[in-house]
């Protein structure tokens, strides 16, 4: 600050003001009210904020210009705000932010894959990094099994396992580039409690929680701290000696790195702690402490924005709250004989409260407000993922604490390295040539054999399911014919999702799932807008539907009976794709399987819906798969194990994020489309040629409709000899109904047949 004066006497002589260094942090507003509990709240969107940073920086080492990442760019700057980033805003708009940038990394990232797609000549390459919703943990998504190649976005040389991958270079590599435990020639120096899995030495580790009863998105007031394991009694899982350790909610890894100076020494020990965590209840903050042997005096050091550091003095006579501090990306301590310092690879809140410790926060759940603005806590916690890289450095640092806090050229390096990692490309997983009966890449046995893997259906859960998803609504006798075949299939029903969408709150039907769920996987979701609950009500039948409504292709008013069930179709689909969060720190889920509540299955309609996609997916001109080639008994069964592509028209369908995605993106066409029908509004889009129109069926159908009620059998309106035929047939099988027979595909594709759908007249009724 100054005056006049002040600046003329700077521009014409001599000027050295006294320089005040250091910040405001931790700030309070009034009594003991400070605000620390932001510095962590909602930590999964601050991780979310660094991944669209670390691609940007990856693309623009690619060689991206400005003009080509001005939109992700802009959507990075939008979390910038106040209530973005740190984590201060109401729930729809946390998840307004976590669209953008999701948006944003999946557009630098396509621009990345065009890039390497063309220097490698190789157009099947994707980038491994995916996340099935905004609010999703990302997770490697390519087969290892396919070329991959790892890109360098730093100016120096990175590593992926043994191979070292120049500056700036895009190369062939062996993936893993890392697994829990030692690095190949790291001679270890951890020890593991036995009994818990944490680390004893050359750190302690320790799991703990907050319990408050205090405190929102922006205050933290410390209650009760106790250890985690202590609190919850939670069975502990410890894997590879304790370099893994699990239990339901908490989940740890531990990489242990070869660090080595110019001269082939090892000066420091290096580790990456890589935490998955899912705090489910309210009033905790959970922390993980660390402890080694220095004697720090109450003196820490953090970053105020991976550039600058700021240096903190333990005050006894402060409360706890105003000890906590922003970790924008480290935190240290020191003395004359180690210095020990932990990077994140996003922002949260830690603290030094005891000699030789830090602690770093990894998520916090509040359930009230906190009246500084909000007006509701902080409850909308997901699965998320910190990693942290721990340094013990004996050289090279400048240990005296009347100087200024610098960290060293090691550090620096490790820091580069942890927020600019290798960005990875691969093929996807079921990408590559659809073996035919004309021959192919691989034999009929080994596409069985792939699908079995890939799904894992020879173990209990797995990383990669199929969710099955029923639309019910109050037609309970055949929704429970439907569940005893579901029931006395391979369905997988203790580990794998089963999602029912009501349409409406039909008391039986609903008490009905409620005796389902100790004996299945049950996520229970419900239309908000179902026309059961709301008749009066959009898109019930509101009188101002039909205000100025001139009718539809038939002169037809709007009614219920035709809006509702195509509203409750589109609101399940975006639901489960773009909103659902799946609990498991293990369960990755790209497709689902989709039927109503009037369809019986086979035994075998797990092993039939998986192979499928596996084979589905290998191609990008399929929508995705069907279970009945006979579209509900109007066409002729076939014999044998082998699959047949058909043009998609209608029944319970296998599909995955990418075609529903191609839906939404033809939304205007599918809304405005004068059809009450979702599958022929869908048929209607594979005609404009807006998504595909090819799927896979099995030759023997792997489900039977036995609804004698629904629209299409009680349709009147048959004017033609052949939709009086269709009818006719659609009548007999559902009323001679049975239990499909098993079907074990070939793995063989017969092509050729599909034809691509005539455009028809509309339906009406939308």
């Amino acid at each position: 600050f100054g005056t006049l004066f002040d600046y003329f006497t700077a521009v014409r002589g001599k000027f050295e003001p006294p320089v005040l260094k250091g910040s405001f942090f931790t700030y309070a507003d009034r009594d003991e009210d400070y605000w620390s509990g932001y510095f962590t709240s909602r930590v999964f969107d601050k991780a979310l904020d660094r991944k669209l940073e670390q691609v940007l920086y990856a693309a623009s080492a690619m060689g991206a210009s400005a003009e080509e990442m001005r939109e992700p760019r802009r959507s990075l700057s939008l979390f910038q705000h106040h209530d973005g980033v740190t984590g201060t805003a109401k729930d729809h708009v946390v998840e307004d932010y976590a669209r953008y940038m999701r948006n944003a990394i999946n557009a630098v990232q396509e621009w990345m894959s065009n890039r390497v797609q063309m220097s490698t000549e190789n157009a099947s390459l994707r980038s491994c990094w995916k996340s099935n919703a905004p609010r999703s943990l990302g997770h490697f998504d390519c087969d290892v099994t396919q070329p991959t190649y790892v890109f360098n976005p730093l100016p120096v040389d990175q590593k992926c396992g043994d191979a070292i991958i120049p500056p700036h270079s895009t190369i062939q590599a062996t993936l893993p580039c890392e697994e829990a435990g030692s690095e190949n020639g790291a001679d270890s120096v951890i020890k593991f409690d036995t009994t818990t899995g944490m680390m004893t030495h050359p750190l302690k580790e320790e799991w703990m929680v907050w319990k408050v009863q205090r405190g929102g998105a922006y205050l933290f007031f410390p209650g009760k701290m106790t250890e985690y394991l202590k609190e919850t009694g939670e069975q502990v899982t410890i894997e590879e000696g304790g370099f893994v350790v699990s239990t339901p909610k908490w989940k740890r890894t531990i990489i242990e790195k070869k660090i080595l100076d110019e001269s082939g020494e090892t000066t420091a020990t290096v580790f990456d702690f890589i935490f998955k965590t899912k705090l489910e209840t309210d009033n905790e903050e959970w922390f993980v402490r660390f402890t080694a042997p220095i004697a720090n005096d109450g003196i820490f050091h953090t970053d105020l924005n991976g550039a600058n550091f700021d240096t903190h003095h333990f005050r006894a006579d402060l409360p706890i709250q105003s000890q906590v501090f922003p970790m924008p990306t480290l935190a240290s301590i020191e003395d004359s004989s180690q210095r020990f310092t932990v990077l994140s690879e996003h922002a949260q809140g830690t603290a030094s409260l005891q000699n030789g410790s830090i602690d770093v926060w990894l998520d916090r759940r509040l359930r009230r407000d906190d009246e500084r603005g909000l007006g509701q806590g902080v409850r909308d916690n997901v699965l998320t993922r910190t990693r942290l890289r721990l340094l013990l450095e004996t050289e090279n640092y400048d240990g005296d604490p009347s100087t200024e806090f610098e960290i060293t050229h090691l550090c620096k390096r490790m820091w580069d390295e942890l927020n600019h990692p290798l960005e990875v490309f691969g093929t996807d997983k079921g990408e590559g040539k659809v073996p035919t009966n004309k021959g192919g890449e691989m034999s009929p046995d080994a596409v069985v054999e792939a699908a079995k893997a890939l799904y894992q259906l020879d173990a209990e859960g797995g990383d990669n399911v199929v969710p099955f998803v029923y639309m019910v609504y109050k037609r309970v006798d055949d929704f429970k014919h439907a569940i005893d075949s579901l029931r006395n299939s391979d369905f997988p029903k203790e580990s794998v999702p089963l999602i029912i969408s009501h349409d409406g709150h039909v008391s039986e039907m609903v008490e009905y799932v409620e005796t389902l769920k100790s004996e299945f996987n049950i996520i229970q979701i419900f239309h908000p807008h179902a026309c059961y609950d709301h008749p009066k009500s959009f898109p019930g039948d509101a009188a101002e539907l039909n205000e100025g409504y001139a009718g539809d292709t038939y002169g037809n008013p709007r009614s219920s009976w035709a809006t509702c069930a195509k509203h409750h179709w589109t609101w399940m689909m975006k639901h489960v794709f773009d909103e659902l969060e799946f609990d498991s720190t293990k369960l990755m889920v790209d497709e689902m399987f989709f039927m109503e509540e009037d369809y019986v299955v086979s035994p075998t309609i797990y092993e039939t819906v998986t192979q499928g996609l596996y084979l589905a997916n290998k191609n990008p001109n399929y929508f995705g798969v069907v279970l009945d080639i006979t579209d509900g008994g109007v066409h002729r069964e076939r014999k044998g194990n082998d699959w047949q592509e058909i043009a998609f028209r209608t029944g319970p369908m296998a599909i995955g994020r990418k075609t529903w995605q191609k839906i939404v993106n033809a939304k205007d066409e599918f809304c405005n489309r004068d059809e009450y029908n979702w599958d022929w509004s869908v048929v209607w889009l594979a005609n404009k040629g807006l998504i595909p129109y090819k799927v896979l069926a099995p030759f023997i159908p792997q489900v039977q409709h036995i609804g004698l009620d629904g629209m299409h059998v009680n349709n009147e309106k048959a004017t033609t000899d052949a939709g009086r035929l269709d009818k006719a047939r659609l009548q007999k099988a559902a009323a001679n109904w049975h239990i499909p027979q098993p079907f074990h595909g070939s793995g063989i594709v017969h092509v050729g047949e599909a034809r691509k759908p005539k455009p028809e007249k509309p339906n009406g009724g939308f």
